[in-house]
């Protein structure tokens, strides 16, 4: 079987600590099967699924060479609402959202244009950068569609430098569930 990875920003310790307090918190009122391990927080940039390892050593190769040659400077984001994907009444994913902010924009665009180079067949979809804090809610939902009073009882604008991103394996039966195989200095 192959092994499966994808590409993200890495958060502080410092954010992972202050977002998982918050779900802390937000667990014990709002129910569902998984809750994400602080471990695991990321920004997403590109998920590259099922992989060869000479695909991924071309792949950090590449990324290697593209970072040396343009490089970006660190930059600040500001983790500031919460959002649900999927059915309203029983979403799929509860995540913390992050502020638009171009310099991240840029980053994704940079890394997915390697990734396709590499062959990689990305996601179409518009670009959504998010925290995924929980998954596949539990119970019946008629309060829970509002994140925005969610975000003002139980949220804090939270900024944080993004300085480095990594490529990801997932191991599906552990947790943490991802492992970094490689880092890259923003």
């Amino acid at each position: 079987m192959q092994r499966h990875y994808f590409l993200a920003v890495k958060l502080p310790d410092e954010t992972k600590t202050k977002l998982a307090n918050i779900c802390n918190t937000l667990s014990n009122e709002h129910h569902f099967k998984t809750w994400v391990h602080p471990d695991d927080y990321h920004i997403t940039l590109a998920f590259l699924g099922a992989a060869s390892s000479v695909k991924i050593e071309t792949l950090h190769e590449l990324l290697n060479e593209r970072m040396m040659s343009k490089k970006e400077s660190p930059f600040s984001l500001s983790v500031n609402h919460f959002g649900f994907f999927g059915n309203e009444h029983h979403p799929r994913i509860f995540w913390a959202g992050v502020e638009e902010e171009h310099c991240l924009y840029t980053l994704q665009k940079q890394v997915a244009y390697v990734c396709e180079t590499v062959g990689f067949q990305l996601d179409k979809r518009p670009y959504s950068p998010h925290i995924t804090l929980a998954r596949k809610h539990i119970e019946s939902v008629h309060h829970l569609v509002d994140s925005q009073k969610w975000w003002k009882q139980y949220g804090e604008n939270i900024r944080f430098q993004a300085d480095q991103f990594v490529l990801y394996e997932t191991h599906i039966e552990k947790q943490p569930k991802y492992q970094v195989i490689h880092s890259y200095s923003i």
